[in-house]
């Protein structure tokens, strides 16, 4: 082996520059507070944080929103092509690499995005390019938001709850529950944030101080704490907690570590990934009209704005409730889906009767309860359900999924809103397609159960 390999190999080295395993506590912990900030600084890649800088592109470039939206939504669709192997990428190299090289890269993505102005300009002397004075910087701005989504909302987000799944079993429920009341509260604040860059100095000078914090300190970081799984650090999963004695939950054991082809021969993975997927479309679409929907409610825009935070509140509180259920023995985390497509049911029919102020409640209850249950149960489904070995994979195509389905909501809505005269028909036949999910749910059953029948016959007959 060459100097440099060695290097390399050093550089990596799970005990270096520090030893998990001398820690005077268990290192999962740290792994809690890391992947919880992982998620965190994904914002610049997500919807929420995009929207902020949305019609500055759009002044700055000379673009009408409908071609913003369309930039948007063929760079997020084209980013959604790119996760599989993302993925796969995160199976090979373990979360530590794929998380610092994520990390970086969305640093990279947002100073060039900084420069959209500078490339668009010059894209524009080129023959073709420069047929439309719309063309060039639409060029521009589907490849930067491809980037921007495909390390932000993708690999950064994905890494961080896979990283997450790898630590904890019996704990996973606690701990996916802190972590996302965590990220709630950080998600709810990054608007005004990002707000509060753009007034200090500019929305390039925002995106820059926001790629330089990544590249220069966050990936650093990352590099030191993160971990890619307990074994290799010479520690177990949960740091050897057992916790009180209970009946044994069929849900909680790993019998086989599933492929990615098979996990997405099964109708669980699907009823799953399906049900994330809608709750993503919807609420991004939601989020992304949101004045128009207000106005179509007949309510202010300061009145529908507002509802996001008691939606927040009971999400937290909802998150934190699922999180203590799908660690006990007794709960199938089907009927915990059930409870997901239910409640976003609920939420979808108060937004399509439009019976505004008066069945906000409802708005408030349904939505909130969906986005808890969504924060708990998308990072504990997939290592229950199919094991750790292929998780990498296994996660990409959710995240596929639910990126696809982030990009095409949107859009979907205005078709709604173009042809049938109003949003509140998008979340009609939403709230019908959730429906048909919550009974389905009653059918997808943990893979694990069918291993853990075959394994108790095989020890039986041994």
């Amino acid at each position: 082996m060459s100097d440099f390999s060695k290097t390399t190999t050093k550089f990596w080295h799970p005990d270096f520059p520090l030893r998990p395993k001398r820690w005077p506590f268990f290192y999962g912990w740290v792994i809690v507070v890391f992947a919880t900030l992982g998620i965190s600084v994904s914002m610049p890649g997500q919807t929420i944080g995009v929207s902020v800088f949305t019609a500055r592109l759009a002044d700055a470039l000379h673009l009408s929103t409908m071609q913003l939206s369309v930039t948007y939504m063929l760079g997020t669709l084209l980013s959604a092509a790119w996760l599989p192997a993302g993925g796969r990428f995160f199976d090979r190299c373990g979360a530590r690499r794929s998380l610092v090289y994520s990390v970086a890269a969305l640093g990279f993505v947002l100073l060039g995005l900084s420069f959209v102005e500078f490339f668009s300009s010059w894209l524009s002397r080129l023959p073709l390019l420069g047929l439309r004075p719309w063309l060039a910087p639409c060029v521009v701005l589907v490849v930067g938001f491809a980037l921007l989504r495909f390390t932000g909302q993708g690999m950064v987000t994905l890494s961080s709850r896979a990283m997450l799944g790898k630590w904890f079993n019996r704990r996973r429920g606690a701990v996916t529950a802190w972590s996302g009341a965590v990220v709630s509260f950080m998600f709810s604040g990054a608007p005004m944030g990002f707000e509060y860059l753009i007034r200090a100095f500019g929305w390039q000078g925002a995106w820059q101080v926001m790629g330089l914090g990544l590249l220069g300190v966050l990936s650093i970081l990352f590099w030191i704490f993160a971990r890619d799984n307990p074994e290799e650090c010479g520690l177990q999963m949960d740091g050897n907690f057992v916790g009180k004695v209970q009946r044994e939950n069929l849900d909680s054991l790993i019998y086989r570590d599933y492929t990615l082809s098979e996990a997405r021969g099964t109708f669980s993975f699907w009823v799953f990934t399906l049900m994330f997927g809608l709750n993503s479309l919807v609420i991004t679409a939601y989020a992304f009209h949101i004045i128009a929907i207000g106005a179509e409610l007949g309510v202010s825009t300061n009145y529908i704005l507002g509802l996001f935070m008691p939606s927040a509140v009971v999400g937290v509180i909802s998150g934190f409730a699922i999180a203590w259920l799908t660690d006990q023995a007794f709960v199938r985390i089907k009927y915990l889906l059930c409870v997901m497509a239910i409640s976003a049911m609920l939420g979808y029919i108060a937004l399509a009767m439009g019976a505004y102020p008066s069945i906000s409640w409802l708005h408030i209850l349904g939505l909130g309860v969906a986005g808890g249950c969504f924060g708990g149960l998308s990072s504990i489904v997939y290592p229950r359900f199919f094991g750790r070995a292929h998780l990498g994979a296994i996660s990409g195509l959710f995240m596929t999924v639910i990126v696809v389905a982030s990009a095409v909501g949107p859009f979907l809505f205005s078709l709604a809103e173009l042809f049938l005269g109003a949003y509140r028909a998008g979340f009609g036949f939403a709230a019908i397609v959730s429906g048909v999910i919550a009974v389905a749910a009653l059918r997808a059953d943990n893979p694990q159960r069918r291993e853990a029948v075959s394994h108790v016959n095989g020890t039986s007959g041994s």
